[in-house]
């Protein structure tokens, strides 16, 4: 049950950066070419694709998480013995947890002071691109308990298909493999 719910999260999260990606492209594209072909160029859209990769940005944190994408500095852990090097990593999942809720949770205060605010070309509250901030960690947090097993055994999980290889994890390994 837990891992069908695990596998739909991953899906919803990898989709929704898609779409967001996709119509970024597109909008950019459209707007690049209006611009030298027909001479006009649409204001809204620059405004539209910088909120739009905000959101990306903070949404795909989390899958970067559970990829072992994010930076890390593992010289301490690898010179510890097993043991200590499981317990080190349970502390830092709670401390990156503790981090992640604290940001949620002020993100999300700031979000609704920023409600007020509202964005030069289209009028949009502010507050509704600032709540990528809070959502975004959220979905971290999500990802990070649900996959704290791997995250405890430094074994990145693949976020495609199970026969699939991800480039990020493949570099995780070689990176753990000392190649």
């Amino acid at each position: 049950m837990l891992s069908k719910f695990d596998r739909a999260f991953i899906w919803s999260n990898q989709f929704l950066i898609g779409a967001l990606m996709l119509i970024m492209t597109v909008l950019v594209f459209a707007n690049v070419v209006l611009r030298y072909v027909v001479g006009i160029s649409l204001p809204w859209v620059e405004e539209i694709s910088r909120y739009m990769m905000i959101w990306v940005a903070y949404l795909g944190a989390g899958l970067a998480l559970r990829g072992g994408a994010h930076v890390a500095v593992e010289v301490l852990q690898d010179a510890l013995p097993a043991r200590l090097t499981r317990l080190l990593r349970i502390a830092i999942a709670v401390a990156i947890l503790l981090f992640l809720g604290s940001v949620a949770w002020y993100g999300f205060a700031y979000a609704q002071f920023a409600m007020r605010q509202h964005s030069p070309v289209l009028n949009l509250p502010l507050g509704l691109v600032y709540m990528g901030v809070p959502i975004g960690c959220l979905v971290c947090a999500i990802h990070l308990v649900l996959g704290f097993r791997s995250y405890v055994e430094r074994t990145p999980i693949e976020l495609n298909a199970p026969d699939a290889h991800s480039d990020v994890s493949d570099f995780a390994a070689l990176e753990r493999n000392g190649a």
